[in-house]
Parts: structure tokens; C-alpha cells; sequence
């Protein structure tokens, strides 16, 4: 009868140990499906390609979600994923971008006082590109900035501002590449 009453036990056991394993497995399911399904609501809003002086730099393509109404400074989240044509170090790339920061004119507001810091970030953050590699921009719903290299997380940007200023490179109305503004607006661009 000991034995009977053990072997029962240890059977309720066994069923609680598994029970309890199954909802950790399928919470883990559970979550890895919500991730696809929000990676998965992005849909493409426009592509295109940026030329220097005819030579093909890369191709960029804005991801945005149903709701996305335009307004890039204020619409969430949204990604932009580049794949490089050409070898960049990234001093270079950092610099480029900085500078393309300071023309614009939300470049000169106090939104985008932060430059050099976000410069030091970025040069821990970015590898140097090959051709290519892509790096992927996402902007998540709180305004913070997530970075991806060849679809594996590289690294992250808290400050709230960096968002506007670092997307405005590319959408804001006085970008230096107003052909390519266009296009991953989905803006007719001939």
C-alpha cells in the first residue's frame, strides 16, 4: 500500500513537473509569435537607391506599420533598412551622418543638440559595412532607436530625441537626397 500511495504521489508529481513545463514552453512560443507578428506588421512603404556621383551606394527601403499616416517625426514604429553596394568604415559613416544631421534644419533646433554624443554612440555601436551588409534603423513605439547588422541586434540609442533627428536624414523635405525622400514615402518620384 506504501508503495501504491508513493507511486502516486510521485505520478502527481511527474504531472505538475510537466504541466508546469508545458506553460513555460508555450509562453515561450507565445512570445517569440507576438515578436514575429509585430516584425511581421511592418509593411513597406517605399524603396529606392542613393547614388554619389552616379556609383550606387546603397538601397534603402522605409518599413512602417498599417496606421502610418506620413508623419515621420511622430508616427511609430517605423524602420529603415539599408543594404550597402560599397565598403564603408564606420568613422566615415558616422561622420557622413552627423554632418547630414547638422544641414538640416532640425538639425540647428535643440532636439538634436546631442550630435556628439550620439557620434560616440554610434562608433560603439556600428561595425564598418562590407558590400552587402545591411543595417537596419527601427524606431520602437517610446521613441527609442534599436540598430540591426544583418538582422542581429547590434546595439540601442535611448535618447528620445536621436529618433527624429537620425529618420530626418532621409524624410525630412530638406534632405540632401530629395529623389530618394520620395520614393520610401511611396511620394511619385519620377
Amino acid at each position: 500500500m506504501y508503495l501504491i500511495i508513493n507511486y502516486l504521489n510521485f505520478n502527481s508529481s511527474i504531472r505538475t513537473f510537466i504541466f508546469i513545463s508545458l506553460q513555460c514552453v508555450a509562453s515561450v512560443l507565445l512570445l517569440n509569435t507576438s515578436a514575429a507578428a509585430a516584425e511581421h506588421s511592418f509593411k513597406e512603404q517605399g524603396k529606392g537607391s542613393f547614388r554619389w556621383f552616379g556609383i550606387k551606394v546603397y538601397d534603402a527601403k522605409l518599413l512602417v506599420v498599417p496606421t502610418f499616416t506620413g508623419d515621420y517625426l511622430n508616427d511609430r514604429p517605423m524602420a529603415l533598412e539599408i543594404t550597402y553596394d560599397i565598403d564603408i568604415d564606420k568613422n566615415d559613416l558616422v561622420d557622413k551622418t552627423i554632418d547630414e544631421i547638422k544641414n538640416l534644419k532640425i538639425g540647428q533646433s535643440q532636439q538634436c543638440k546631442n550630435k556628439q554624443l550620439w557620434a560616440s554612440e554610434l562608433r560603439m555601436i556600428w561595425p564598418n559595412l562590407k558590400q552587402g551588409d545591411t543595417l537596419k534603423y527601427q524606431i520602437n513605439l517610446d521613441n527609442s532607436s534599436n540598430f540591426y547588422h544583418n538582422q542581429k541586434s547590434i546595439g540601442s540609442i535611448t535618447d528620445r530625441n536621436f529618433a527624429s533627428c537620425f529618420i530626418s536624414i532621409w524624410l525630412a523635405t530638406d534632405t540632401s537626397a530629395k529623389n530618394l525622400r520620395k520614393k520610401l514615402l511611396g511620394i511619385d518620384a519620377r
